[in-house]
């Protein structure tokens, strides 16, 4: 008696419950001694969303009819159970089958089919019932035999959906369980398929790195792994717990590369938490180590440390302004990475020979970054990629594992000839598509900043290849031009570069201006007077130098009732490396307010009229950041250096005809923001000024800016034709 009766199955399949149950109603009526009328009845009340009934109904043969037979009229009424919750499975009614499971792990709560059925049912019905998963999990550690197939592929999609919803106690489920999947490989490639999927494409890095963690002793390459979760905790922000696994890291690095990656985890982890006065041991320990790379060139490194290594020079820009010592690492790590990229992808690298379309049509020109978007990089680069050309020039815009917003559908899919936003970092898949776009020219939008856009740069799928705005070059071999300008490299640096230096007649970038919002922060929030001085700090945690900062003291110290506003993420670090410098320098840490990160990019730039001077950071200065303060017409304080990091601001002011606050030297730079804090005319200038240059610098007039990087494009390439 396992299956509905025949005369009654299509009312079941219409869900015409009533009527069902109307017919089993009469037959225990008729015949009240047959058990299976009760068991399909309350199954027909259940279906209809009479649950108390339901259970009355099966309850009777318990009490009236065969009461000394519970063992087997549980049995009996299980069977009838689960026949009609696989029915329901098989017809995608989850609902159903839901509520069927439900009571069946109330009448056999050690069914272990069922509760792994039943899990998986509530993830497809987005129903997390997280005490059937504690008793899975119950049952599960109990487990000491085989799984059958069909349990496995149970277990096998519980774990796709359950890697997918961040809450802890998915994670005190998997802990629960993982000498269980550990001994099966098919498990493991789940997992570690998942935890890729969740951090590397979907960007939930904190999730990503919380399931990594979890897995660490049972996935492969630990060593690795442990990086990945520094990695992702760093880019959720979570830097202490990220500092646990740099330490650990460090603790079983054993090669030189390991050991650079090592030195570098710890390094930009105390930066990113303001622990500035530890990082001196890393970056010595990062330069010796990186001074035995370059000297001893490795034959073969592993893929990871291979593919991040370009990531690491750039870090120097933040601690040294030396343009000869910088740019030597910089360019001896980009041949290494290039070496190692092009031994790790050999059948990628192409000569250019077969194109189909050489000397002929449109200049093809593709741009390739993973900031294609709501990001510095993708604000500044869409003017050029509005005003382009379309006569002469063909765009291709290619994003890397980035997500889609307004920014990139309206500037770089929409007005592209082609555009393509690639999800992962399949290297190969880039490439192949570079090749058969037969690209003419492509612009790296991100140097040293993304390891997958540099690893496709290195192997050379376009003929001509340019760097430009995401960060000073990355030394490369395969990048023929770094787009700079008169001033924000000086007259000796071509000496430096490996890549040919391609200087603007006036500027390397050029906005049509920015979005602007109401502020959302005031003076009285702040309790600070309105006759006061307000100076602001405006940059991320790695260009919180130290030395920076004292200097900036001394100017607080020089000025009568002024204060400093530090604006950004600021942790208890962070207010302890301002105020620890501040009480050194003789200035009461009552004069310093830290402010949250603003809502969105627009309110940020209101909220800098809060500020009557900006306070730039040395030896890397604001670059998106001082466009803003510029185009807000707000006098800037910046300190100019050799490296192209520490000449952004000179460069801009330059462009706006403004030199009031441009130093060339640590005493320098205290005068003018003692100058420009005590002069108030003097700012009401500078305001003036900044006005004024909107209707005629070149940095504010995008179209121009275009056509002349359109002739930069054309000169390259008729070069490369010669």
């Amino acid at each position: 008696m396992n299956n509905w009766q025949e005369e009654i199955r299509k009312c079941l399949e219409a869900g015409d419950y009533a009527t069902v149950i109307d017919y089993y109603e009469k037959r225990i009526t008729e015949n009240p001694e047959e058990v299976a009328n009760y068991w399909y009845l309350g199954l027909a009340y259940l279906l209809n969303g009479r649950e108390e009934e339901a259970t009355a109904t099966w309850l009777i043969p318990f009490v009236e009819l065969l009461p000394a037979e519970t063992d087997s009229l549980n049995r009996d009424l299980q069977e009838i159970l689960l026949q009609e919750a696989k029915r329901q499975t098989a017809k995608n009614h989850h609902h159903a089958e839901g509520i069927i499971r439900e009571k069946i792990a109330e009448i056999a709560p050690d069914n272990l089919e069922n509760l792994i059925k039943l899990a998986l049912c509530n993830c497809r019905r987005n129903r997390f019932d997280f005490e059937v998963l504690n008793r899975l999990a119950s049952l599960l550690q109990e487990r000491h035999y085989e799984f059958t197939e069909e349990e496995k592929e149970d277990i096998s999609q519980l774990l796709e959906f359950l890697l997918e919803i961040p809450n802890e106690a998915v994670i005190a489920f998997l802990e629960k369980i993982i000498p269980l999947l550990a001994k099966d490989d098919e498990f493991i490639q789940i997992i570690s398929a998942k935890i890729n999927e969740i951090a590397d494409r979907n960007q939930q890095y904190l999730w990503g790195g919380k399931l990594l963690a979890t897995f660490l002793e049972i996935l492969p390459n630990k060593l690795q792994n442990l990086s990945r979760i520094f990695q992702y905790y760093s880019r959720a922000c979570w830097d202490e717990e990220a500092k646990i696994y740099a330490s650990e890291y460090e603790k079983h690095s054993k090669t030189v590369p390991e050991k650079v990656l090592a030195s570098y985890q710890l390094l930009i982890n105390g930066m990113s938490r303001d622990d500035w006065f530890k990082a001196g041991q890393y970056e010595q320990k990062l330069r010796e180590y990186l001074e035995k790379l370059i000297t001893n060139l490795p034959e073969e490194m592993e893929e990871y440390l291979a593919v991040g290594l370009i990531t690491i020079p750039p870090v120097f820009f933040y601690l040294r302004d030396n343009l000869r010592e910088n740019r030597r690492v910089v360019n001896g790590v980009g041949a290494i990475f290039q070496q190692q990229i092009r031994r790790i992808f050999p059948s990628l690298i192409s000569s250019f020979g077969n194109r189909k379309n050489q000397q002929q049509g449109k200049i093809k020109i593709g741009y390739i970054g993973c900031s294609l978007r709501r990001h510095p990089v993708g604000l500044l680069s869409r003017w050029l990629i509005k005003y382009h050309n379309r006569e002469e020039f063909s765009i291709y815009t290619y994003g890397i594992c980035q997500p889609r917003d307004y920014i990139t559908q309206k500037f770089f899919q929409e007005t592209a000839d082609k555009s393509y936003i690639t999800p992962g970092s399949n290297v190969r898949e880039i490439v192949n598509q570079i090749l058969e776009d037969e690209i003419d020219i492509l612009v790296d939008l991100d140097s040293a900043t993304n390891n997958i856009t540099a690893a496709v740069i290195a192997l050379k799928p376009a003929p001509i290849q340019v760097t430009w705005l995401g960060l000073d070059s990355d030394g490369i071999p395969s990048v023929d031009y770094f787009i700079a300008d008169p001033y924000v490299l000086p007259p000796e640096a071509e000496q430096y570069y490996r890549e040919k230096i391609w200087r603007l007649s006036h500027v390397y970038v050029a906005v049509e201006g920015f979005e602007v919002d109401v502020p959302t922060v005031r003076r009285e929030d702040l309790e600070i007077e309105e006759e006061a001085v307000v100076y602001y700090h405006i940059q991320n945690p790695y260009k919180r130098n130290p030395h920076t900062i004292r200097l900036q003291m001394k100017i607080l110290k020089a000025v009568p009732n002024s204060y400093l506003l530090v604006k950004g993420m600021a942790g208890k670090n962070t207010e302890n490396l301002f105020k620890t410098i501040a009480t050194s320098e003789g200035v009461n840490p009552n004069r310093l307010r830290f402010l949250p990160p603003a809502p969105t990019e627009a309110i940020h730039r209101a909220n800098l009229k809060i500020a009557d001077i900006v306070l730039d950071t040395y030896p890397y200065n604001g670059a998106t950041t001082t466009l803003e303060t510029l185009w807000q017409e707000i006098p800037i304080v910046t300190r100019v250096g050799e490296q192209f990091a520490a000449r952004n601001s000179y460069s801009f002011m330059m462009n706006v005809g403004v030199r009031e606050g441009i130093a060339f030297s640590d005493e320098e730079y205290v005068e003018w923001g003692i100058l420009l804090g005590t002069d108030s005319d003097l700012r009401q200038e500078v305001t003036w000024k900044l006005k004024q240059a909107k209707h005629t610098s070149p940095l504010w007039n995008a179209l121009s800016f275009t056509r002349e990087m359109e002739n930069a494009y054309r000169k390259m390439y008729e070069m490369y034709q010669r």
